[in-house]
């Protein structure tokens, strides 16, 4: 009579393939938890370098030289951004993807202070001085890459993620 011969995996073998597939998730899947924060990173700084420029195109194709008049709105942001959306600068009114606010506040601060200031605000959109034409993103920290920064790879306020 002839053998049988039983081709299946053994138990040990079974054990080595699910040993090393937790080994490969625990290497891959922490690099994908913090991806949806730095998406929001990457558009809050584009989003701010885009307004930013704007801001400035806006004044430089002012006859008084003045920067755009961004009102404090209502929570749609299209009444505070009208000036901007009628001179065909922007498209629509930019939403903070953090805050999910396009409503401006408006502020005397500037430089960092001014930064520091939006960075602790959760509420609305938007910091702007229509002084100095400095627009900010609210709960966001813009030198977070900064190696003196107190906030030092911190993109967001502490306790608020």
């Amino acid at each position: 009579m002839r053998a049988k011969l039983n081709r299946a995996f053994t138990l040990v073998e079974i054990l080595i393939v699910v040993v090393i597939l937790g080994i490969l998730a625990a290497v891959v899947i922490p690099q994908f938890v913090n991806a949806s924060d730095e998406a929001q990173v990457g558009n809050v700084e584009t989003q701010l370098r885009t307004l930013r420029t704007q801001i400035q195109l806006f004044r430089a194709q002012s006859d008084s030289n003045d920067f755009p008049e961004l009102v404090e709105g209502e929570a749609d942001g299209a009444v505070a951004w009208e000036p901007m959306i009628t001179a065909q600068l922007l498209q629509a009114a930019p939403v903070n993807p953090r805050t999910n606010s396009s409503e401006i506040t408006a502020t005397d601060e500037t430089g960092v202070t001014g930064m520091d200031t939006a960075m602790a605000d959760t509420d609305v959109g938007w910091f702007y001085n229509v002084e100095t034409g400095e627009i900010w993103a609210a709960s966001f920290n813009e030198n977070y890459r900064d190696p003196n920064d107190d906030d030092t790879g911190e993109p967001w306020p502490s306790g608020d993620e």
